[in-house]
């Protein structure tokens, strides 16, 4: 039979390995040249745009002064883009996977408008907007990441190399033993056998889910569930409607017209429930309603925050009026960031003193049961 449509050499659909096998690349790609990198060169391409120097001459300055082959590479292909007649957005559209749509549009709207020394420094506060929320909730992740691997270790370390030398107190008659204790001794032969190609194939499991929940598909189930975890949902709702607001602002302000900024406001949600919002939004708004009408009454938006884009439309304050909203929920980000690290933590904690309580109590079991028969 024909093997058409299967990968030899992953065994999966080709479609869903080239998938992945490009998420490596661009993975790769970040680590090489972080985002951090990437604002340090955009924020001084717009500085020596802003003092006279022409683009070519700039990158070829910025490629020079680079600080790793990956990044003269970087810069190098932007550049090449631009001597090649390209305009820079096209150029920089060349390594998609350093600049996001909203930079790529101030980019374009700067190259339209003829401003494009301003528009890159727009794009340089955007990044950099956009790098402390991230590098906020990372921090706010670290914990209880850092906590699940500690608890990980821990009991593999206890199935490992202290059950083996307690099963031989318990004799060689497992039925008589406690229910826990039989499980853990047969958890410690079976990773004592196979642990040598488990564990690798555990985190491969790991980081294969990870990539599936990441995934389109993954969002569509996943996001939803999300927004409804307690504390975790609050900060995903915080982070999606800072980022999608101030978006809005940013392209309304840079002369976008208002359908192109809901679709980047979209983009760069996060979270699919507000992807669809937005795009529900975007539809309305080309049939003629406005903005706050899709809002209105919408649980993913807050009344408040509803009833002020209203006024924003009405009075054409529109973008000062995102500025402010966006501005009010950085903080209500940063709060619920507390909030999530405060319910986390102690959680994580007794989880993790759970674990361990269970399994060592697995152990003291069957001693107490051997002293009250040798009494």
């Amino acid at each position: 039979m024909s093997n058409m449509g299967v990968s030899p050499l992953v065994g999966i659909d080709p479609s869903v390995a080239d998938r992945f096998k490009a998420s490596l690349r661009i993975a790769i790609k970040r680590m090489q040249v972080p985002q951090d990198q990437i604002l340090d060169i955009v924020t001084q391409l717009a500085i020596m745009f802003e003092t006279g120097l022409n683009l070519s001459a700039a990158l070829e300055v910025l490629e020079k002064q680079a600080a790793t082959p990956q990044q003269a590479e970087f810069v190098g292909s932007i550049r090449r883009g631009v001597e090649n007649g390209k305009p820079l957005s096209a150029a920089m559209a060349l390594e998609g996977w350093a600049f996001s749509p909203v930079a790529l549009a101030l980019v374009r709207a700067g190259e339209m408008t003829g401003d494009l020394g301003a528009m890159l420094q727009k794009v340089a506060e955007f990044m950099e907007r956009d790098i402390s929320t991230r590098k906020k909730v990372r921090s706010a992740m670290s914990y209880p990441a850092f906590m699940a691997v500690m608890a990980a270790c821990t009991i593999i370390f206890l199935l490992v190399n202290v059950f083996p030398k307690f099963a031989e107190l318990f004799g060689d008659q497992p039925d008589k033993l406690p229910g826990p204790t039989r499980f853990f001794l047969d958890l410690s032969d079976i990773l004592r056998a196979h642990g040598a190609w488990l564990l690798p194939a555990m985190l491969v499991g790991l980081g294969a889910c990870i990539w599936g929940a990441r995934s389109r598909e993954g969002k569509r189930i996943f996001d939803p569930l999300y927004l409804k975890v307690p504390a975790f949902g609050k900060l995903i709702k915080a982070v999606s409607i800072s980022r999608s607001f101030h978006v809005l602002g940013v392209m309304m302000n840079a002369g976008l017209n208002v359908l192109e900024a809901l679709q980047l406001a979209a983009d760069v949600s996060g979270n699919h429930r507000y992807v669809e919002l937005w795009d529900d939004t975007r539809k309305k708004v080309e049939n003629g309603h406005d903005i706050s009408e899709t809002l209105m009454d919408n649980p993913l938006i807050p009344p408040a925050e509803a009833a002020m884009i209203s006024l924003g439309e009405r009075s054409g304050t529109l973008p000062t009026v995102l500025e402010k909203i966006t501005s009010h929920h950085e903080k209500k980000v940063e709060s619920a960031i507390k909030a999530f690290v405060a319910v986390i933590e102690p959680a994580m904690t007794i989880l993790m003193g759970a674990v361990v309580a269970l399994i060592v109590s697995s152990l003291i079991m069957p001693m107490f049961a051997i002293s009250q028969v040798m009494k």
